[in-house]
């Protein structure tokens, strides 16, 4: 009943601001008003409840950037104009509890305003658009902290059924594309596949070595997103693959690569096909990887260190790039010299 409540809501809401025209706003901003028919207006020194949605958006439709309802819940703070940016202080003082409100902005404003600071697929002419609906109004400090609390206990039994969801989810797809493509990979007890495209040597990787690996990643659809062996990616150097718990030895990666790794050995060439789980989650990795992403990898073993060679190869690259930040600045001290004597 809730779902289909909030759907109607919305669908009405939709309907009435295309209905409403836009007024101008501060900052470039343009703004419509949905009133909802409510009294409980915002006054400085009460707190708002507001959920809010972002979207980029073209004459072919519009694209979801983030959504409170999906990242973390409505939003509670304290209603004032040192908290809240102007453009939109000034359309919430016009608000009455329940309203909902569309605030645009073209991006050619944005760029002049932070011509360094947009995605790069922001292009002008489009639109950045905001949805708010302000669903409640508190007069003090101590009920919004109420209200905050129990949203926060909300979103985390949302996400734990989502995520018991996306577990299923994942399941089916990974079943429907080896079915689909023949592969028969074996399932770690974490829930990574691995399919051994070639045998290794050795005894298996386990917790406490460094991997050397090379990879190629790439979405269920094939679609490459990064790689240390395709050169248009910038970076063709082996990488470390840290095992153990010592932060010295690497930054952590996903959980599907040390969880798939352990099926492997030295030399060995393998597939790791990895739930959204054991990626990287609900997170968006930019317009190739969106949320919940069921993510391959193409993984070469080329060796296996242990600790102690782990960080003598680590000590080793940082005497390297010591020594060659020292021969760089000897040549800029050079020139500096050079150009001298001849003034």
């Amino acid at each position: 009943m809730r779902k289909f409540s909030f759907l109607f809501i919305l669908t009405v809401t939709v309907l009435a601001a295309c209905k409403t025209p836009f007024k101008k706003g501060l900052e470039g901003t343009e703004y419509k008003i949905i009133s909802n028919g409510g009294k409980e207006s915002l006054t400085t020194g009460k707190f708002l409840q507001a959920h809010m949605a972002r979207y980029y958006t073209t004459a072919n439709g519009d694209s979801l950037l983030s959504d409170t309802r999906n990242d973390g819940g409505p939003i509670i703070m304290p209603f004032d104009s040192l908290s809240i940016p102007p453009e939109f202080f000034t359309v919430l003082k016009q608000m009455k509890k329940g309203d909902s409100a569309v605030l645009r902005i073209i991006i050619d404003s944005l760029m002049k305003k932070n011509p360094f600071g947009l995605p790069e697929s922001f292009k002008k002419g489009h639109y950045l658009l905001t949805t708010l609906k302000l669903d409640n109004i508190y007069e003090s400090p101590d009920v919004a902290d109420s209200a905050t609390k129990a949203e926060a206990e909300l979103v985390t039994k949302r996400k734990e059924k989502q995520a018991v969801e996306q577990v299923k989810t994942d399941e089916k797809l990974l079943a429907d594309f080896f079915a689909k493509n023949k592969i028969k990979p074996q399932k770690t007890a974490e829930g990574t596949y691995v399919e051994i495209i070639q045998p290794g040597t050795g005894p298996l990787i386990d917790t406490s070595v460094v991997v050397t690996a090379n990879y190629t990643g790439s979405v269920l659809n094939g679609k490459v997103f990064d790689s240390n062996t395709d050169t248009s990616f910038h970076h063709t150097e082996p990488l470390p693959v840290n095992m153990t718990n010592d932060m010295s030895l690497g930054s952590p990666v996903i959980k599907g690569w040390t969880d798939g790794l352990k099926l492997l050995n030295k030399g060995a060439k393998a597939k790791l096909y990895i739930p959204s789980h054991l990626a990287y989650g609900p997170m968006s990795r930019g317009e190739n990887l969106p949320p919940n992403s069921v993510l391959v990898f193409d993984m070469e073993v080329l060796d296996i260190l242990s600790k102690a060679q782990a960080k003598a190869t680590i000590e080793e690259k940082r005497q390297k790039m010591q020594e060659e930040q020292k021969q760089y600045m000897d040549s800029v001290k050079k020139v500096k010299i050079d150009t001298s004597k001849k003034k």
